[in-house]
This record gives C-alpha cells, structure tokens and sequence, in this order.
C-alpha cells in the first residue's frame, strides 16, 4: 500500500467516511475555513482540534498529522 502525506491522509480519511468539509468541521466543533486550512497545509490544527478531528474520523493524530509509518501505527498489515 503507498504511503500517503499527513495532509491526503486526513483528506481521504474524511472522504471515507462519506463527510465534507463542513460535516467534519461541525463534528470537530471547527469553522470549515478552519479545516480547509489545516487539509490544505496553511496551517496545523492546535493539539486540541487534532484530537477532535482525530476522534470524529476514528484514526490517530500520528496518522492524520504526522510524517511517519501511520499506516502501521493504525493497525493496516499491508503497508
């Protein structure tokens, strides 16, 4: 399986759990310009959003938001 950046994980993690912007953004308790923010680079979400985001997409802020072997760090065994 091909890594993905912290960024397109956190994209496609919210893809995959059929959301937009908006729903994640009102789950995590977020402005939408704020997660568009933070999907887009601009900006890193403080310690406290990432782990709202976090728990509303069901992975771990390694995943979501650090450069690392996240996939193995959420338990896929064929990364």
């Amino acid at each position: 399986m091909k890594k993905l950046s912290p960024r397109k994980n956190l994209i496609k993690s919210r893809k995959d759990h059929g959301m937009t912007q908006d729903d994640l953004a009102t789950r995590a308790n977020l402005s939408r310009a704020m997660l568009s923010n933070i999907e887009r680079g601009y900006t890193l979400p403080s310690l406290q959003a990432a782990y709202r985001i976090s728990r509303v997409l069901e992975r771990s802020i390694e995943y979501l938001f650090f450069e690392c072997d996240a996939h193995k760090m959420n338990g896929d065994k064929t990364a």
